[in-house]
This record gives C-alpha cells, sequence and structure tokens, in this order.
C-alpha cells in the first residue's frame, strides 16, 4: 500500500502532501472532506477511525495474548495507545520512559492495514477509481 502511495506523491517528503503546500501534509480537514465527497459523512467522522483503530487493535492484543496463555493484558496496550498519541496517565512513566517503540508499533500498524484492506485487491487497482467505488465497489444503477 505505502509503495503504491509513495508512487502517487511523486518522491515529496509526506505520502499524503497538501495540494497547495506540497512540502506540508494534508490539513486534518482533508479526510471529513473527503468523507463528504464520498456521501458517507452521516455514518463516518475522521475521529471514528481512530476509535475503531484502538478497539479493533486492543481487543485483537488481548485475544492473542490469552490465546498463548496469559491471563493479564497485553503489553501491547500501552504501545496502541502510543500510537495513538496518548500520554500516560503514569506521570512519572510518562516524564521518564521515552522509548519509541517503533519495531513493535511498525508490526502493528501493517496489522491494521492488512486487517482494514482484506479483500480490496491491490493498492494500484483502487488508483483512479471514484472515491465510493474504490471503497464499496462499482454503484448499482
Amino acid at each position: 500500500m505505502l509503495r503504491t502511495v509513495r508512487l502517487l506523491s511523486g518522491g515529496l517528503p509526506c505520502l499524503f502532501p497538501s495540494e497547495r503546500h506540497t512540502h506540508k501534509p494534508i490539513s486534518e480537514n482533508t479526510l471529513r472532506a473527503l468523507l463528504i465527497r464520498a456521501g458517507d459523512y452521516q455514518r463516518h467522522v475522521p475521529h471514528g477511525f481512530r476509535a475503531a483503530f484502538s478497539i479493533c487493535m486492543n481487543e485483537r492484543a488481548d485475544r492473542l495474548w490469552r490465546e498463548a496463555g496469559h491471563k493479564d493484558a497485553s503489553p501491547d496496550r500501552a504501545i496502541i495507545d502510543l500510537m495513538l498519541a496518548h500520554i500516560p496517565e503514569n506521570k512519572v512513566e510518562g516524564a521518564y520512559n521515552r522509548a519509541a517503540y517503533m519495531p513493535r508499533r511498525r508490526e502493528l500498524a501493517c496489522e491494521w492495514a492488512d486487517l482494514i484492506s482484506e479483500g480490496l485487491g491491490a493498492p494500484a487497482e483502487q488508483l483512479g477509481k471514484p472515491i465510493r467505488d474504490a471503497a464499496t465497489g462499482p454503484r448499482r444503477e
């Protein structure tokens, strides 16, 4: 997916560059505008994608952790919160633990990408399709 998106960005520093300022990323309102154009803003809001990520990945992490024989919550929960830029409740831990856990964050991001793109076909096949068709398939007349 990222390789395909990189082709679209033309080697710019951002995967999703702003149309006006290509050295900057898209704004926080771009996804909202895309949902409105796709006709899905009544059912989906951008912040809902963060909630979906948190719910799905935390439940999945706990399930896999328990299947491995553990009784407590998965240690991935803290990393998932970190991926959402959540600050630890424990202020001391937040002040001293500056670990980024990047290798595990990358693994979790790939797992999420696999989950949400299952059944979509190759990313390159989605390019150039109308927004609604890329997400749901062609409309029925």
